[in-house]
């Protein structure tokens, strides 16, 4: 068994998976789209407004409980594979899955502007959506 949890490790570790997340915040009641990195390695936030002024902050994760499923498979009985009846044997599926919440609050070196970023993010496929608004009304979406 702890062979097979290893292996569904190292199969997602080398998956291609990265640590920074480049998003698009597309603007909801104004024109317009930013650019921004979310990087889970520093746990920071950056996001650069459509003026060049950028906004940057750490960011806070709120996990929710993740789901490990086993279950029984397949067999072997009288030279054929079966995945019902009576057999001898055993083989095991393994279900994975997470959801986190991240919020960030961001702000500017240069000015008095501010950004919460509220976004869910599905840990095992490294997709989410969320939202972001500015101290000034502005209203952003995001999907990565």
């Amino acid at each position: 068994m702890k062979h097979i949890i290893l292996i569904a490790i190292a199969l997602f570790l080398f998956s291609g998976c990265t640590l920074k997340h480049d998003v698009v915040l597309v603007g909801f009641n104004t024109n317009g789209t930013l650019r921004g990195v979310f990087d889970e390695k520093s746990e920071t936030v950056t996001v650069t407004m459509d003026n060049g002024e950028i906004l940057s902050g750490g960011y806070s994760s709120f996990d929710e409980d993740s789901d490990i499923i086993f279950s029984n498979s397949i067999g072997y009985t009288k030279n054929k594979y079966r995945r019902g009846g009576t057999f001898g044997g055993m083989g095991v599926g393994i279900n994975f899955g997470s959801v986190s919440k991240k919020y960030a609050l961001l702000t500017s070196e240069t000015s008095s502007l501010k950004m919460e970023i509220i976004i869910t993010l599905r840990s095992w496929r490294r997709n989410g959506i969320g939202e972001a608004t500015t101290n000034d009304g502005r209203v952003y979406k995001i999907q990565f």
